[in-house]
């Protein structure tokens, strides 16, 4: 099992999209320990060039973040074809959770703040099982 979750870290690149740059400096401490490929965008212009020139297997997206414009960065992303099978993982502040999950992101889509290294880690092993394999075009 540790063996599989390895293989998986080790292939997968995974874009944080945050404007709080201690936020991303936890997440991606956290995920490069485990083996994985990080990158991060601050804005949302950023996050867009990232997404289409990086190709990542997972966005993790933080819906509180002002700068970034989540509702029209998730909504570009997922309406171009060579990038709507990239799946997100969300971080939505404590005072959002109860209205926007799990109900509309559904039960493995996102994360509560505060949450921990342990929570971040799982959620993105949980996210790569069941990810779809995007093409380049």
């Amino acid at each position: 099992m540790a063996n599989n979750t390895m293989q998986m870290a080790d292939s997968a690149k995974i874009l944080i999209v945050d404007e709080d740059i201690l936020n991303i400096a936890n997440i991606s401490q956290t995920l490069v320990r485990g083996g994985f490929v990080i990158s991060h965008a601050t804005s949302h212009e950023r996050a867009l060039k990232a997404v289409t020139h990086e190709r990542p297997d997972l966005i993790i997206c933080n819906l509180d973040a002002p700068a970034i414009d989540a509702d029209e960065f998730v909504r570009t992303v997922k309406q171009k074809a060579a990038l709507k099978g990239i799946p997100f993982l969300f971080i939505v502040g404590a005072h959002n959770a109860s209205t926007l999950a799990p109900e509309i992101l559904g039960p493995r889509q996102y994360l509560s703040i505060p949450f921990t290294r342990e929570q971040v880690f799982a959620a993105v092993l949980e996210h790569l099982k069941h990810r779809r394999p995007h093409h380049s075009s």
